[in-house]
């Protein structure tokens, strides 16, 4: 891996501090304090990983979040959100985020969404030099962008509407642009509402499609949403999907569930026809109340043909109201 530049590392602490200052002396939510450690794969670089977040301020209509990082070299993050009316889409809700690390790599995306009519519109728009693992460890077990290794640009299109009373559709493609050509993958959901009782029966689709063939998926799953009064839902699916190697079965899970003082949350995927994401996949969120804040533990664990990365993050939270400040919301 590249090294750091030293002047480059020695500025871009200085910076995120001059930019911390700056907006907690407007209004600063959470402190979030972190440090993980991960097994090297082919795609993490393993080892010990740091923290320092300052979560949720507030400057302006703007909330507001600056992150400094270190994981074999120096991360800078900033995310924004910010929402308002405009014309026919109502509430318009923008997003921007950008991680640039001292190695050289970096990756941010701008995006938004609102409603137009009987439809929920979305659209954002990314950059990446490295896959997401580099720039969050935990992302190892995520399916939110596929693990490219080179750089690329990407654009995600969200839309849902209600043709029916009980009836929900919902369409998410993507579209990838890398030095090999155009990769595409997309999902699909059908929702039927209170099928049986207050529960929720889906027809799941889900396709990729890289630049070159062989390589793509395809799979048609039947979900499964248990809507509990008190606590989260319990979402299930189970699949049948298609590769190179033929037809394959997968079954995916995800639970929140009170444990006495601790929250967990557990997603566990096995999908081996897929492609585009490591085909088996593990997360494990706990947290709990501790002293004024809190802490939470997060392990997540994925396995594929590149191999077996496994990462355990632990952070804790303090709510930070500082004088002159407006109060929490």
């Amino acid at each position: 891996m590249a090294r750091a530049h030293p002047r480059t590392a020695r500025l871009a602490p200085l910076a995120l501090l001059s930019a911390l200052a700056l907006v907690t002396s407007a209004y600063a939510q959470t402190l979030r304090v972190g440090v993980a450690a991960g097994l090297p794969s082919a795609t993490v670089t393993g080892g010990f990983a740091a923290s320092l977040r300052v979560e949720n301020a507030r400057v302006g209509a703007t909330r507001v979040t600056l992150g400094l990082a270190y994981d074999d070299a120096v991360q800078l993050d900033l995310g924004m959100q910010a929402n308002d009316t405009f014309g026919p889409l109502g509430n318009v809700v923008g997003e921007a985020a950008l991680a640039v690390r001292t190695d050289g790599q970096a990756q941010g995306a701008l995006g938004v969404r609102g409603v137009l009519g009987p439809l929920a519109l979305g659209v954002r728009v990314s950059g990446f030099t490295a896959a997401p693992e580099r720039f969050d460890p935990l992302a190892v077990a995520g399916a939110a962008r596929p693990p490219f290794a080179a750089g690329g640009w990407g654009v995600e299109l969200d839309a849902s509407g209600r043709p029916a009373r009980a009836l929900i559709v919902q369409a998410s493609p993507q579209l990838y642009w890398l030095p090999s050509g155009a990769t595409w993958r997309a999902n699909a959901r059908l929702r039927w509402l209170r099928a049986i009782g207050p529960h929720e029966l889906s027809l799941r689709l889900e396709g990729y499609l890289p630049p070159t063939a062989p390589g793509g998926d395809a799979a048609i799953g039947v979900g499964f949403t248990y809507h509990r009064r008190r606590a989260p839902d319990l979402d299930g699916a189970l699949y049948l999907g298609y590769a190179e190697g033929g037809l394959a079965p997968g079954a995916t899970v995800s639970l929140a569930q009170a444990l006495g003082p601790v929250q967990a949350v557990v997603g566990l995927d096995a999908e081996p026809y897929r492609r585009d994401v490591p085909p088996y996949r593990a997360r494990l969120d706990l947290s709990f109340e501790a002293g004024p804040g809190s802490a939470t533990v997060r392990a997540a664990a994925a396995s594929g043909p590149a191999g077996t990365s496994a990462v355990v993050a632990l952070s804790y939270a303090l709510p930070v109201t500082l004088p002159g400040g407006p109060s929490t919301p």
